[in-house]
């Protein structure tokens, strides 16, 4: 897997203050992404056990609790994601209350079986590609108006998409 970057305290993605994870390579490539410089596979560096130990033990830096963002690029390619997987299973294991975000192209029913895994040890998916001509800034957590906030844990235990009210 490659990063892009890890960004300790970051307000624009997710609530709160959030520590963020920026993957590196992107498939999708969408028109007016703001995060073009994430798309090449080649870009950005390997991640490392030093990034994970960074992760695990920075996360509350200056007791800020932060929770836990995954963006990129996209983290949910192949080439990145058995490393999310191994990222999330790592934090969720030590960091069993604290959140898991995830911001994909690629949309919830027709995720593969490595992406499937994933999504048990996250909180909330934002799906589906950035769509220049849906685009609409005033919107909570995404970028375009056919994207979705989806609450993972309650989807997967009720076996249908819930999204998660965001108005709360």
């Amino acid at each position: 897997m490659r990063i892009n970057k890890i960004k300790d305290n970051d307000i624009a993605n997710g609530f709160g203050i959030n520590m963020s994870l920026w993957t590196q390579g992107c498939p999708h490539c969408c028109k007016g992404c703001f995060n073009g410089e994430t798309w090449s596979f080649t870009g950005g560096r390997e991640f490392t056990g030093d990034d994970l130990n960074y992760i695990l033990t920075k996360i509350d830096n200056h007791n800020v609790k932060r929770d836990l963002s995954i963006l990129g690029g996209e983290p949910l390619c192949t080439e990145n994601a058995e490393g999310i997987l191994q990222v999330c299973k790592a934090f969720k294991s030590k960091y069993p209350n604290k959140k898991i975000y995830i911001w994909t192209g690629y949309v919830f029913e027709n995720f593969d079986e490595v992406q499937k895994k994933i999504l048990n040890y996250i909180d909330v998916l934002v799906d589906g590609k950035f769509e220049e001509e849906n685009k609409n800034l005033s919107l909570i957590l995404r970028g375009s108006s056919n994207q979705r906030v989806i609450d993972v844990k309650e989807t997967l235990q009720r076996d249908k998409i819930v999204l998660l009210d965001i108005n709360k």
